[in-house]
Parts: C-alpha cells; structure tokens; sequence
C-alpha cells in the first residue's frame, strides 16, 4: 500500500476548509445576490421620465432653432449649425444619463446595505435567482 505524504493531507485539509468557507458566507448577510432591472427602472421611474421628457424638448427646441435659421444659412452653414445643436443635444443627453445613473447608484447603496446583498448584478445576465431589486429602486427615483 502506498502511503501518502503528510503535507498532501494538510494541503487537502486547508482546500476543503477554503471551499466550506466560501461556502458558507454566501449564506451570511452580504453574501446575497441582487438583481436589477435597468430597462425596467428608466421606464417606471419618476426620475427618468422627466429626464427623458427634458430631453426630447430641447430637441424640439433645437429642432425650431434650426427651421428658424435655416432660411438665412447656405447650405454649408446649415450643416455647421446643425452639427453644432446637435453637439448642445448630445452634452445635455450625456449630463442627463450621468446624472440618473449616480443617482441609481446611490439607491443601489442604500437598498443593498439595508437588505444585506453583498453584490447586485443586472438582471440580463442573470438567467434566475436573486433577489429583485428593480422595484425599490424606482421607488427611491421619484
């Protein structure tokens, strides 16, 4: 009978502890999975409608600048103008999204220490279990 070597058995001893270990802190506050909606957040917050409502009238707004200019401008000032709303559109857009999601993130924080979920990950890549999120969020985003 071949006999095995001491440090193999400690080696083995220490793996299975690592693994029981891992194990069992999912099980522990913090170790719970949070899922979140995002598709469903933009779409039912408070918060992210009225910044999609911000944004679609400055593009109506833009949208009159440029029909009121256009008859003044040649063709190649008309193309310059427009680039240029469209760039004032685009920052806004992007101040907008920046901040809706900060302030995602600060709801994320609050619910996600209250409920004790070590991590929250986006529904989409999540194929089932966890503990939906999305509802208190939009809640939070009024």
């Amino acid at each position: 009978m071949s006999r095995i070597p001491w440090w193999m058995i400690a080696l083995a001893i220490i793996l299975v502890a690592l693994i029981a270990g891992t194990a069992w802190s999912l099980r522990e506050p913090g170790g719970t999975v949070g899922v979140i909606d995002l598709g469903r957040v933009v779409a039912q917050s408070p918060l992210a409608q009225r910044y999609e409502k911000q944004l679609a009238d400055k593009y109506s707004d833009l949208q009159a600048k440029l029909e009121e200019e256009k008859t003044n401008l040649d063709e190649e000032s008309r193309k310059a103008r427009e680039k240029e709303l469209m760039a004032e559109y685009l920052k806004l857009k992007q101040e907008l999204e920046g901040k809706l999601e900060k302030q995602i993130d600060e709801a994320l924080a609050t619910i996600a220490k209250r409920k004790g979920l070590g991590v929250v990950v986006y529904k989409e890549s999540v194929r089932f279990g966890g503990e939906d999120v999305t509802g208190e969020v939009v809640k939070a985003l009024k």
